[in-house]
C-alpha cells in the first residue's frame, strides 16, 4: 500500500477487494486533529460511492464528532457501516499523550451512538509502555468502557528500542535506560514479563465482560496467554457480522508484522505528527 493517500490509487484498490472495501479514516494520523482525511474521505465517497465499511481511529472521539459528524450520517445513512477504534491509555495531558483530551471514554458516547452503538467500538489500550503502565489504571479504563457497554479490547506492548529512530529519540528522556534495554530492573525483551502482564490484563478486562486481542507485533503473546485472542482490527468476520453482507473477502498483507487486518484503504498521509497529538511513542509521525 502506498505511505500517501492518492485518490487514483483507490480504483486500482477497489478492482482487487472487490464489494469488500473498507476505508480507514485512519491508521496514519487523527482524524480528530486534521482536517485533510475528511477531505479525502468526501473525494473517495464523492467518486466511488460508500465503502462497505468506514473504520475510524482516534484518541478523541468527540472531535471527531465535531469535524466529521455530517459526514459519518450521510455515510451511516447511505448504507456504510462505521467502526471505531478508540484508544485511551489513561495517559492524556502527560508527556507522553500531551495534546489528548481528557477523559476519552466518557466523551466517547454520542459517537458511539452515531455510528451504532457499542458493538461498534473497540477500545484500544496502546501501547503499553514498561515502568509506565500501571494495573490500577487499567482496571479503573475497563470498568470504564464495560459501562459503555465495549465488549471488545485490543493491547499492544511499545515498539522495542531501534525499531523506530525518531520514536528513539522522543522517548529516551522520559525513561532513562531506554536504549539499553533496562528499565528499572525490567526488560524491554523479557518474554516473562510481558507474558506475565497480558495475563494480568486478559483477567481484568474478563471481569468486566471485556474480550481481549492482542496487535500486530504482539499477536505471539496470543499463542501463549489463555484468553488472548490475536487482533485483526479490520476484522472482516466483526464487518460482516454488523453489516449483515458477506462480500468475498481478498487476499492482503497487514499493515505490520503479526497484523490479521483485511485488505483496507488508508485516507491518511504519514508526516503529521507535529499538528497531531505529538505522542511520545507515536511511530506515524
Amino acid at each position: 500500500m502506498p505511505l500517501s493517500y492518492r485518490l487514483e490509487d483507490y480504483a486500482r484498490y477497489r478492482q482487487r477487494v472487490g464489494d469488500a472495501t473498507y476505508l480507514d479514516l485512519t491508521r496514519r494520523t487523527d482524524p480528530a486533529r486534521i482536517p485533510q482525511v475528511w477531505d479525502h474521505l468526501r473525494e473517495v465517497v464523492d467518486a466511488h460511492g460508500p465503502p462497505w465499511v468506514l473504520q475510524l481511529w482516534t484518541k478523541d472521539a468527540a472531535g471527531v464528532l465535531r469535524r466529521g459528524e455530517a459526514d459519518l450520517r450521510h455515510l451511516r445513512d447511505a448504507g456504510a457501516t462505521i467502526t471505531l477504534q478508540l484508544t485511551v491509555t489513561g495517559l492524556a495531558g502527560t508527556a507522553w499523550e500531551p495534546l489528548v483530551p481528557p477523559d476519552g471514554l466518557r466523551h466517547a458516547g454520542p459517537l458511539t451512538d452515531l455510528i451504532g452503538g457499542p458493538d461498534h467500538v473497540t477500545w484500544r489500550y496502546d501501547p503499553i509502555i514498561p515502568t509506565v503502565h500501571d494495573a490500577d489504571r487499567y482496571r479503573r479504563l475497563a470498568a470504564e468502557a464495560a459501562g459503555l457497554g465495549i465488549r471488545r479490547g485490543v493491547i499492544n506492548f511499545v515498539a522495542p528500542p531501534g525499531r523506530y529512530r525518531r520514536v528513539d529519540r522522543r522517548i529516551a528522556p522520559l525513561l532513562p535506560g531506554w536504549a539499553e534495554g533496562t528499565l528499572d530492573g525490567v526488560q524491554r525483551y523479557d518474554a516473562a514479563w510481558q507474558q506475565g502482564v497480558a495475563r494480568e490484563l486478559v483477567a481484568l478486562a474478563g471481569e468486566v465482560g471485556i474480550s481481549l486481542a492482542c496487535c500486530a507485533e504482539s499477536a505471539p503473546l496470543a499463542g501463549l496467554v489463555p484468553g488472548l485472542r490475536r487482533a485483526a482490527c479490520g476484522d472482516y468476520a466483526w464487518f460482516a457480522a454488523l453489516s449483515g453482507r458477506n462480500p468475498p473477502s481478498a487476499k492482503g498483507r497487514g499493515s505490520r508484522s503479526g497484523c490479521g487486518c483485511a485488505p483496507y484503504f488508508d485516507l491518511g498521509n504519514y508526516g503529521s505528527w507535529s499538528r497531531c497529538h505529538r505522542c511520545a511513542y507515536c511511530y506515524a509521525g
